[in-house]
């Protein structure tokens, strides 16, 4: 039997997928099996909104964001957010999911897939997804939310008309200078991972008593932002 063809098996919840991979298949091969995972069961998910999971291996952020693109092409699902496996549970991929779906109720949310470059600007009327990363001297303008699914080392503005409610999020937050409304800051230094990568530490930018927090992604974050 071809390894490859247990090598993604999926357990779901009323909200969201957990993807259990293996462990000792390599990368390109998993990748592969993702896309044919999702390929024979995209008529049951359909156009299905979902959080998801990543469990049996460490991914880098360039390797999670492979996995979603090749999820994406492959079905009609649309990949609202990726949840950690210690806060894998059902009511923090609600929250996540719900919250999302409420925000794309008055303004339909779109992805961007690639890695935005030096010199490059984004610019959008809707909420966007970057399925990549933001490099240093790139810019993504957007009136609604902005969620980096990879390392945001750019500018990013979100709630560009002036909206205080807008967020921007991302895998590693390590942005130039983020902006939300009418308030602008600069991320604390980051170092490298021994690796050379930035290490993967999601953080969310809003509003909150006329100052910009960015916190760290968990649910007492999530709990104030919502509130």
């Amino acid at each position: 039997m071809d390894h490859s063809q247990s090598a993604v098996t999926l357990k779901s919840n009323p909200y969201g997928l957990i993807l259990n991979l293996d462990p000792e298949l390599s990368f390109d091969e998993l990748c592969a099996a993702v896309g044919e995972k999702f390929k024979s069961s995209a008529g049951f998910f359909k156009n299905a909104k979902l959080a998801l999971t990543f469990r049996g291996r460490v991914l880098t952020h360039e390797q999670e964001s492979r996995l979603i693109e090749a999820i994406i092409q492959n079905s009609k699902i649309e990949v609202i957010c990726v949840v950690d496996e210690d806060k894998g549970t059902e009511d923090y991929y609600r929250k996540a999911v719900t919250h999302t779906l409420e925000k794309q109720e008055t303004a339909q949310g779109q992805f961007y897939r690639g890695t935005l470059r030096s010199g490059q600007v984004l610019e959008t009327e809707t909420s966007v997804v970057i399925i990549g990363d933001v490099n240093p001297g790139a810019q993504i303008i957007s009136r609604g939310n902005i969620v980096i699914l990879g390392c945001c080392m750019g500018n990013i503005y979100a709630g560009a008309a002036g909206d205080r409610s807008c967020f921007a999020a991302a895998l590693t937050m390590k942005p130039m200078q983020v902006r939300i409304a009418d308030k602008t800051a600069r991320s604390a230094i980051v170092k490298k991972a021994d690796s050379g990568e930035y290490p993967v530490e999601p953080m969310i930018v809003y509003i909150r008593d006329d100052h910009l927090q960015i916190k760290p992604i968990t649910n007492d974050t999530l709990g104030e932002y919502l509130s």
